[in-house]
């Protein structure tokens, strides 16, 4: 991990591929932006700077791109993350980015995101998951970022993702999202 935060998640670097691929303006997007960063890969990215990039290609407009009303909005996206709260719940959303031939809820666009959130807010409630299943929130990994610029942060978190056996903060639960949280607040300065 850098010193200034995490390393791009694995989804934030397949959605760029897929985004950058669309598009010449998109790739040179890309290079400039590495080149602004002095980067030499998007992998050295923090995740802050990955999210920017992200932004910027998504304002780049590609004909025949199936977002016509433009991609998902980040409330859409915690939203959806939120809803994910069952297994039954959680099965539909993968179904759902199957069918679209989409990995990940940042690939929806604003309708089909507002669809999957009809779609998962219909459905029973359920047995719900405990935390020790369910995604971070996007609460939880920006808070996480923000501790992670401390002196000691970026080691305490690589340390703790080591622990654990997970490689990037995407892939840490709730629970383990929050034990973060509290050894990166009571380290110390």
């Amino acid at each position: 991990m850098s010193e200034r935060g995490a390393s791009p998640t694995k989804k934030q670097l397949d959605f760029i591929d897929k985004l950058r691929g669309a598009s010449p303006e998109r790739e040179e997007t890309v290079m400039k932006f590495l080149q602004t960063k002095e980067k030499s890969s998007i992998s050295e990215l923090t995740v802050p700077e990955t999210s920017e990039l992200i932004d910027r290609l998504k304002a780049i407009k590609v004909e025949g791109e199936n977002i016509s009303a433009g991609f998902a909005t980040g409330k859409q996206i915690s939203f959806l993350t939120n809803l994910q709260d069952t297994e039954e719940r959680r099965a539909t959303a993968r179904d759902f980015l199957s069918n679209l031939g989409k990995t990940s809820v940042n690939e929806l666009s604003i309708n089909e995101a507002s669809e999957l959130i009809d779609t998962l807010m219909k459905m029973p409630r359920g047995e719900r998951l405990d935390a020790s299943e369910l995604a971070p929130t996007s609460k939880q990994l920006k808070f996480i970022q923000s501790l992670q610029k401390s002196p000691n942060g970026s080691a305490i978190a690589s340390s703790f993702l080591k622990k654990i056996r997970k490689a990037m903060l995407d892939e840490l639960t709730r629970k383990e999202a929050s034990e973060l949280i509290e050894l990166l607040k009571n380290a110390p300065q």
